[in-house]
């Protein structure tokens, strides 16, 4: 971006770049449209000008402009998105074992394991369904299927399914996974970035599946939610290194319309004024009016006298919104200012905790 381009610049006259992918996610039990933002870069000689975040407030205003009311990202720098008000709204266990570890959490052999293609997406995607979270969890389409699990811009993953019958049948779970080559010393790795299953004895079947790799591999690896552990699987659970890491960050890019798009608890009704702190979307930066009545809310302008009102930044706000944090946990992390304690349990009756996890890329 600069000053004096005009239509479409050529690659040398670009100082920052970004783009984001239009998809739904499930936030508190409802589909909405979610920006994923990525590829954010600049090269040397233009940072450090303010330019990612003027090009960020364009992106944010383009997105309210086109009813697109949160945004998501993988951030390079935590304290630099922080600074443009996203928040971090979930966090990930990344967990390596060596296949052989497996084998008190193995079923005797039962059922089918069959590998799939992209034409199988559907099968998969039953499975997903019912597999991912409440929140956060993406509406996957065909494409993203096609060319999100299936490929890879380094090497394609292997897709394989477990049945409890013959091949075609209905699928117990699935996982998708590639193998990395290590030094000789380090040996090969399986790395698994799907491990989806319907309930407990298909998630046995595919630990299975892994433990057969022991002649192949010298560790398995897979991600999953914070709180994922295999400790109680294992006939020696030091044998599982489980490491809890920082996830992606989301920020409301229109708080009204955010507010008012997403569900509320049953029997909550709510009359609240907030202060809501934005830097980089000016729209959001205001004192607002919610009211919640038969689980919908309508937003408005506040006066500046009104009572029972709260203050907080559009990342407090945004992890409320999604149900990373609760109301209590974020005063008790100086995020909310509550001026009466009523105010805090009101905000934490109206925004329960649903701990998201988005686990795409992107």
């Amino acid at each position: 971006m600069r000053d004096d381009a005009v239509g479409d610049p050529d690659a040398a006259s670009l100082a920052v770049v970004c783009g984001y992918y239009d998809f739904s996610a499930r936030i508190r039990g409802a589909f909405h449209d979610v920006a994923g933002v990525s590829a954010v870069a600049s090269p040397p000689e233009y940072r450090r000008r303010g330019l990612v975040r003027e090009l960020l407030a364009g992106v944010h205003r383009e997105l309210r402009d086109d009813g697109v009311a949160v945004a998501a990202l993988w951030p390079f720098e935590y304290p630099f998105y922080r600074r443009l008000g996203y928040a971090r709204v979930n966090d990930y266990a990344r967990i390596t074992v060596a296949p052989d570890a497996l084998s008190a959490a193995c079923p005797d052999p039962a059922g089918t394991f069959e590998r799939l293609g992209p034409d199988d997406w559907r099968r998969l995607d039953a499975v997903y369904d019912e597999w991912g979270p409440a929140s956060l969890r993406l509406d996957r389409s065909a494409d993203w299927w096609r060319s999100r699990v299936f490929q890879s811009w380094r090497t394609d993953p292997y897709v394989y399914g477990w049945t409890a019958g013959a091949a075609g049948d209905e699928l117990g779970g699935y996982l998708a996974y590639t193998v990395e080559d290590g030094d000789d010393a380090d040996g090969k790795t399986m790395a698994v970035s799907e491990f989806a299953s319907r309930g407990r004895e298909a998630r046995g079947h595919l630990l299975r599946f892994l433990r057969n790799h022991d002649s192949q591999v010298e560790r398995v690896r897979f991600t999953g939610p914070a709180d994922e552990r295999l400790f109680d699987e294992l006939d020696d659970p030091r044998a599982a290194e489980t490491e809890v890491r920082p996830g992606p960050m989301a920020r409301l890019v229109d708080v009204e319309a955010a507010l008012e798009a997403i569900p509320y608890p049953d029997g909550v009704d709510a009359d609240l004024v907030l202060d809501v702190d934005d830097d980089t979307c000016p729209w959001n930066d205001r004192r607002i009016r919610l009211r919640v009545v038969d689980g919908r809310a309508a937003v408005s302008a506040a006066a500046d006298d009104a009572e029972r009102s709260a203050s907080l930044d559009v990342g407090s706000l945004t992890r409320l919104v999604v149900g990373s944090h609760g109301a209590q946990r974020l005063t008790d992390l100086g995020d909310v200012d509550a001026a009466e304690d009523d105010v805090r349990e009101t905000l934490e009756a109206a925004f329960p905790r649903t701990d998201p996890f988005l686990r795409e890329g992107f």
